[in-house]
Protein backbone atom coordinates (compact mmCIF):
# COMPACT_ATOMS: atom_id res chain seq x y z
CA UNK A 1 0.00 0.00 0.00
CA UNK A 2 2.76 2.51 0.96
CA UNK A 3 2.30 6.05 2.22
CA UNK A 4 3.85 9.42 1.42
CA UNK A 5 4.07 12.71 3.27
CA UNK A 6 5.98 15.94 3.01
CA UNK A 7 6.13 19.70 2.79
CA UNK A 8 7.51 22.61 0.83
CA UNK A 9 8.34 25.64 2.94
CA UNK A 10 8.05 29.11 1.50
CA UNK A 11 8.47 31.01 4.75
CA UNK A 12 9.49 29.84 8.22
CA UNK A 13 11.29 26.49 8.12
CA UNK A 14 9.57 23.34 9.34
CA UNK A 15 11.16 22.22 12.63
CA UNK A 16 13.33 19.09 12.69
CA UNK A 17 11.42 15.97 13.64
CA UNK A 18 8.12 17.02 12.04
CA UNK A 19 8.65 15.02 8.85
CA UNK A 20 9.48 11.90 10.88
CA UNK A 21 6.28 12.40 12.89
CA UNK A 22 4.23 12.85 9.72
CA UNK A 23 5.73 9.74 8.15
CA UNK A 24 5.25 7.73 11.37
CA UNK A 25 1.47 8.24 11.16
CA UNK A 26 1.58 6.14 7.97
CA UNK A 27 3.48 3.16 9.43
CA UNK A 28 0.46 0.88 8.96
CA UNK A 29 0.57 1.60 5.20
CA UNK A 30 4.20 0.53 4.86
CA UNK A 31 5.71 -1.81 7.45
CA UNK A 32 8.69 -2.86 5.28
CA UNK A 33 10.72 0.33 5.31
CA UNK A 34 10.84 4.07 5.68
CA UNK A 35 12.86 6.92 4.30
CA UNK A 36 13.03 10.68 4.42
CA UNK A 37 14.74 13.51 2.61
CA UNK A 38 14.98 16.97 4.15
CA UNK A 39 16.82 20.13 3.21
CA UNK A 40 16.56 23.40 1.35
CA UNK A 41 12.97 23.96 2.49
CA UNK A 42 11.58 20.62 1.31
CA UNK A 43 10.76 17.37 3.10
CA UNK A 44 9.75 14.06 1.52
CA UNK A 45 8.79 11.04 3.60
CA UNK A 46 7.88 7.48 2.63
CA UNK A 47 6.60 4.31 4.29
CA UNK A 48 7.10 1.22 2.13
CA UNK A 49 5.16 -1.96 1.51
CA UNK A 50 7.56 -3.95 -0.68
CA UNK A 51 5.94 -5.35 -3.83
CA UNK A 52 8.19 -4.62 -6.84
CA UNK A 53 12.00 -4.91 -6.41
CA UNK A 54 11.97 -5.99 -2.76
CA UNK A 55 15.65 -5.10 -2.27
CA UNK A 56 16.27 -2.02 -4.42
CA UNK A 57 13.08 0.00 -4.21
CA UNK A 58 13.81 2.20 -1.17
CA UNK A 59 12.45 5.74 -1.25
CA UNK A 60 12.82 8.68 -1.59
CA UNK A 61 14.37 7.71 -4.94
CA UNK A 62 16.41 10.02 -7.18
CA UNK A 63 17.72 10.14 -10.71
CA UNK A 64 21.46 9.76 -11.43
CA UNK A 65 22.53 13.23 -10.32
CA UNK A 66 19.97 13.63 -7.51
CA UNK A 67 18.25 16.57 -9.20
CA UNK A 68 14.85 14.82 -9.38
CA UNK A 69 13.52 12.97 -6.33
CA UNK A 70 10.25 11.06 -5.88
CA UNK A 71 8.12 9.50 -3.16
CA UNK A 72 5.47 7.20 -4.57
CA UNK A 73 2.49 5.13 -3.49
CA UNK A 74 0.97 2.71 -5.96
CA UNK A 75 1.83 0.59 -8.96
CA UNK A 76 2.69 1.55 -12.54
CA UNK A 77 1.34 -1.30 -14.69
CA UNK A 78 3.21 -0.27 -17.85
CA UNK A 79 6.55 0.38 -16.14
CA UNK A 80 8.44 -2.28 -18.12
CA UNK A 81 7.33 -0.77 -21.42
CA UNK A 82 8.23 2.75 -20.23
CA UNK A 83 11.59 1.51 -18.89
CA UNK A 84 12.46 0.08 -22.32
CA UNK A 85 11.63 3.38 -24.02
CA UNK A 86 13.66 5.36 -21.48
CA UNK A 87 16.68 3.03 -21.68
CA UNK A 88 16.59 3.40 -25.47
CA UNK A 89 16.87 7.17 -24.90
CA UNK A 90 19.97 6.71 -22.72
CA UNK A 91 18.54 6.63 -19.20
CA UNK A 92 20.37 4.36 -16.76
CA UNK A 93 18.37 2.44 -14.16
CA UNK A 94 19.84 1.27 -10.85
CA UNK A 95 16.80 -0.71 -9.64
CA UNK A 96 13.99 -2.86 -10.98
CA UNK A 97 11.36 -0.77 -9.15
CA UNK A 98 8.52 0.88 -11.03
CA UNK A 99 9.24 3.97 -8.92
CA UNK A 100 12.44 4.72 -10.81
CA UNK A 101 10.50 5.07 -14.07
CA UNK A 102 8.90 8.21 -12.60
CA UNK A 103 12.11 10.21 -12.15
CA UNK A 104 13.39 9.38 -15.64
CA UNK A 105 10.01 9.98 -17.26
CA UNK A 106 9.84 13.35 -15.48
CA UNK A 107 13.24 14.23 -16.97
CA UNK A 108 11.77 13.56 -20.43
CA UNK A 109 8.26 14.97 -20.10
CA UNK A 110 8.04 17.16 -17.02
CA UNK A 111 4.54 17.31 -15.50
CA UNK A 112 3.12 15.63 -18.61
CA UNK A 113 4.61 12.32 -17.45
CA UNK A 114 1.19 11.40 -16.01
CA UNK A 115 -0.18 11.11 -19.56
CA UNK A 116 2.04 8.05 -20.13
CA UNK A 117 1.20 6.27 -16.89
CA UNK A 118 -1.14 3.30 -16.63
CA UNK A 119 -1.68 2.42 -13.01
CA UNK A 120 -2.86 3.51 -9.61
CA UNK A 121 -0.66 6.07 -7.94
CA UNK A 122 -0.08 9.12 -5.81
CA UNK A 123 3.35 10.73 -5.87
CA UNK A 124 5.38 13.82 -5.16
CA UNK A 125 8.32 14.75 -7.38
CA UNK A 126 10.83 17.36 -6.22
CA UNK A 127 12.75 19.09 -9.01
CA UNK A 128 15.77 20.60 -7.25
CA UNK A 129 16.94 22.73 -10.19
CA UNK A 130 13.54 24.30 -10.88
CA UNK A 131 12.56 24.28 -7.17
CA UNK A 132 9.25 22.75 -8.20
CA UNK A 133 7.13 20.23 -6.32
CA UNK A 134 4.72 18.19 -8.43
CA UNK A 135 1.88 16.28 -6.77
CA UNK A 136 -0.16 13.81 -8.84
CA UNK A 137 -2.80 11.10 -8.48
CA UNK A 138 -4.01 8.38 -10.80
CA UNK A 139 -6.83 9.26 -13.19
CA UNK A 140 -9.53 7.42 -11.21
CA UNK A 141 -8.33 8.65 -7.81
CA UNK A 142 -7.73 5.17 -6.37
CA UNK A 143 -4.71 6.30 -4.31
CA UNK A 144 -5.46 9.13 -1.88
CA UNK A 145 -3.52 12.39 -1.58
CA UNK A 146 -4.40 15.28 0.71
CA UNK A 147 -2.79 18.72 0.83
CA UNK A 148 -2.94 21.96 2.78
CA UNK A 149 -1.76 25.37 1.66
CA UNK A 150 -0.83 27.32 4.80
CA UNK A 151 0.51 30.73 3.86
CA UNK A 152 3.66 30.06 1.87
CA UNK A 153 3.88 26.41 2.94
CA UNK A 154 2.42 23.35 1.20
CA UNK A 155 1.93 20.16 3.25
CA UNK A 156 0.77 16.83 1.80
CA UNK A 157 0.15 13.23 2.78
CA UNK A 158 -1.58 9.99 1.87
CA UNK A 159 -3.88 10.41 4.87
CA UNK A 160 -5.30 13.35 6.79
CA UNK A 161 -3.45 12.40 9.96
CA UNK A 162 -0.11 12.80 8.18
CA UNK A 163 -1.05 16.34 7.11
CA UNK A 164 -2.33 17.45 10.52
CA UNK A 165 0.85 16.08 12.14
CA UNK A 166 2.56 19.20 10.76
CA UNK A 167 2.20 21.96 13.39
CA UNK A 168 1.65 24.61 10.71
CA UNK A 169 -1.63 23.07 9.54
CA UNK A 170 -4.80 24.28 11.31
CA UNK A 171 -7.37 21.70 12.46
CA UNK A 172 -10.56 23.64 11.84
CA UNK A 173 -13.58 21.46 11.17
CA UNK A 174 -15.52 22.26 7.98
CA UNK A 175 -19.23 22.28 8.92
CA UNK A 176 -20.28 21.77 5.26
CA UNK A 177 -18.02 18.74 4.95
CA UNK A 178 -19.41 17.38 8.22
CA UNK A 179 -22.94 17.79 6.85
CA UNK A 180 -21.87 15.99 3.66
CA UNK A 181 -20.47 13.15 5.73
CA UNK A 182 -23.64 12.78 7.77
CA UNK A 183 -25.72 12.85 4.58
CA UNK A 184 -23.61 10.70 2.24
CA UNK A 185 -21.28 8.81 4.66
CA UNK A 186 -18.24 10.33 2.92
CA UNK A 187 -16.85 13.77 2.12
CA UNK A 188 -16.95 14.49 -1.63
CA UNK A 189 -13.72 15.72 -3.23
CA UNK A 190 -12.09 18.16 -3.26
CA UNK A 191 -13.14 18.83 0.35
CA UNK A 192 -11.96 17.04 3.46
CA UNK A 193 -13.41 17.15 6.97
CA UNK A 194 -10.95 20.00 7.71
CA UNK A 195 -11.50 23.46 6.28
CA UNK A 196 -7.84 23.98 5.30
CA UNK A 197 -7.09 20.52 3.87
CA UNK A 198 -8.13 19.35 0.41
CA UNK A 199 -8.16 16.12 -1.56
CA UNK A 200 -6.12 16.37 -4.74
CA UNK A 201 -8.64 15.76 -7.57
Amino acid sequence: MCGIAGYLDGGAPTPRGVLAAMTATLAHRGPDGEGTLEGDGVGLGHRRLSIVDLVGGAQPMANEDGSVVVVFNGEIYNHLELRGELEARGHVFRTRADTEVLVHLYEERGARLVEALNGIFAFAIWDRKARRLLLARDHLGVKPLYYARCGERLVFGSELKAVVAHPGVPRRLDPTALSDYLSFLYVPAPKSIYRDIWKLP
